[in-house]
């Protein structure tokens, strides 16, 4: 799929360097109920009172800095950017506010809701991930074309995406800030959604740092594969070189990866956990 204008910045693409715009004609009066939400913001949790303070803001000073929209059919207009302003006007009882009109494809909208909002610390972790995973599988972006515009490494898109394989009381506690991404990542190598619930819950109990949690996750694991290794052989050691080619395997894709020789044959082994995290592997070996 074409990326025709996008990969500029957001200052390519909306007004935004400065409160005040240069060409002052490019600002209209809308009227705020002809407005609709982004169907593409990820963000999907407003601080009520954090709207309020912007709303008596917005009262004594007026919006400084004009939101931008798209317009729609029979008069209407769907939001860009600038989502809290105008839910503060909302609040306000408004009838108008100041907008740029400008023209958009639901890729760049979504480009440009995704990147304002991780610029700007907007997003928990949970709306993050979903992001990320719309561009994945809507848009057709790679891994590495979603780390270029968000300036994170693949490898962070990915554990980020495949978080969202777990359970969703375990997102609602990370949505929530009671478990951050790196307590529940290590979850995702537990085997029954029942284990990964109880896990998370004793780390919450026990109030564990994200180390801890790590530590803690592996023991049930060991204890698992201590009951599995009864009557058979153990890993054969690994040399150094394929140590170092089964950590670079790992970080190319984002999961376990395994190599098990014996003796001059041997298998490697991809863990996936979902079908939309094994088409995501796939894609990494046949990219299309």
């Amino acid at each position: 799929m074409a990326k025709t204008g996008l990969g500029k910045g957001l200052s390519a693409l909306i007004p935004m360097a400065s409160p005040l715009l240069e060409d002052e004609e490019a600002v209209t009066e809308i009227a705020v109920s002809t407005i609709m939400p982004n169907p593409f913001q990820p963000r999907r949790v407003f601080d009520e009172e954090k709207l309020r303070e912007l709303a008596a803001s917005i009262k004594e000073h007026g919006v400084v800095q004009p939101i931008v929209v798209r317009e729609l059919s029979e008069g209407k207009h769907e939001l860009v950017v600038g989502e809290r302003r105008w839910r503060a006007c909302q609040l306000l009882g408004w009838e108008k506010m100041p907008a740029v009109i400008k023209e958009y494809t639901n890729e760049q909208i979504m480009e440009i809701a995704l990147v304002e909002n991780i610029q700007r610390q907007d997003l928990n972790p949970l709306e993050e991930a979903r992001a990320y995973k719309k561009l994945l599988t809507e848009f057709n972006y790679t891994q590495e074309q979603v780390a270029q515009k968000v300036s994170k490494s693949r490898s962070f898109i990915a554990n980020m995406v495949r978080i969202l394989n777990l359970p969703e009381p375990i997102l609602e506690q990370v949505a929530t800030g009671e478990l951050t991404v790196g307590h529940v990542r290590p979850l995702l190598t537990v085997e029954s959604n029942e284990q990964q619930i109880n896990a998370a819950a004793e780390m919450l109990y026990k109030k564990m740092t994200v180390r801890e949690a790590e530590s803690f996750v592996k023991e049930i694991g060991e204890g698992g594969k201590k009951k599995k290794a009864v009557g058979k052989k153990q890993r054969v050691k690994l040399s150094p070189e394929l140590v170092d080619i089964e950590a670079q395997l790992r970080e190319r894709c984002g999961t376990k990866v395994s190599i098990k020789p014996r003796g001059n044959k041997g298998k490697i082994e991809i863990e996936y956990y979902g079908l939309d995290d094994l088409n995501r592997v796939l894609s990494i070996f046949f990219p299309k």
